[in-house]
């Protein structure tokens, strides 16, 4: 087994500040984020409360306090506290997407709004929509809180490109290939919430961008039917030979 590495502890333990600071976060220990080290095969991942940790926020959370576990979710030696209950989540995404080395799960206000009602967020503009995956913010089915059924349904709901995905009546998730990548796009889930909750008041219907707003109409089609591989982090095409 490899050594624990203290920069992935800091790592992990600055996210959970910096959810607070950008409001992913209610309070206790809502949401959580980690980070895989697939060289290592190690995830570092927010803790759950205990009796020497409560958790009143994650303020509260220090780098030797973040748990670190082994792939089969079993907490490695060096590592002082049990991982956060969602870890099947993690894992579930992690096995599924080997794009994905980082995850932000929220519990931010805006984007609960549509999660509460079990609906998809339409990402309106260009930088939702490419930040997101080129398509709206999948609400996944609902599953019971640290169950295997919920962790499928978030791979279900992220696919194969996704970044952003809700969870029914929960929260929202955000992926991407390192901590700092999936706060922005966890920040992103939440834009688009307000943007599309802003269009409805002023008695709009916030329409889904589709890939004829982003490339020309050959260019769509050409991805579309897999002639054009597209490249969403780049939002760059190669034509297949």
């Amino acid at each position: 087994m490899s050594e624990i590495r203290q920069d992935l502890r800091v790592a992990v333990a600055n996210a959970a500040w910096r959810m607070c600071d950008l409001n992913l976060t209610t309070g206790l220990d809502s949401g959580d984020a980690s980070f895989f080290d697939r060289a290592a095969g190690m995830v570092y991942a927010l803790p759950g409360p205990s009796d020497r940790l409560p958790i009143r926020t994650w303020r509260d959370v220090r780098p030797e306090d973040v748990s670190v576990v082994d792939l089969a979710g079993i907490t490695v030696e060096g590592s002082m506290t049990e991982p956060t209950v969602e870890l099947p989540m993690h894992m579930s995404i992690y096995r599924a997407r080997p794009d994905v080395n980082a995850i932000i799960h929220s519990h931010a206000e805006d984007s609960q709004v549509f999660a509460a009602q079990e609906k998809s967020i339409p990402t309106a503009t260009i930088d939702s929509y490419t930040r997101a995956g080129f398509g709206p913010i999948a609400c996944g089915k609902f599953g019971v809180v640290a169950s295997e059924e919920l962790g499928s349904n978030m791979v279900a709901a992220l696919g194969d490109v996704r970044r952003a995905a809700l969870m029914a009546r929960h929260g929202a998730v955000a992926v991407g290939e390192d901590l700092e990548d999936a706060l922005f796009t966890a920040t992103v889930i939440e834009k688009a919430a307000r943007q599309a909750m802003k269009i409805i008041s002023t008695g709009g219907v916030p329409e889904q961008l589709t890939l004829f707003h982003i490339f020309d109409e050959q260019t769509a089609k050409d991805i579309e039917e897999g002639r054009v591989v597209l490249h969403t982090q780049t939002v760059s095409v190669q034509r297949l030979t």
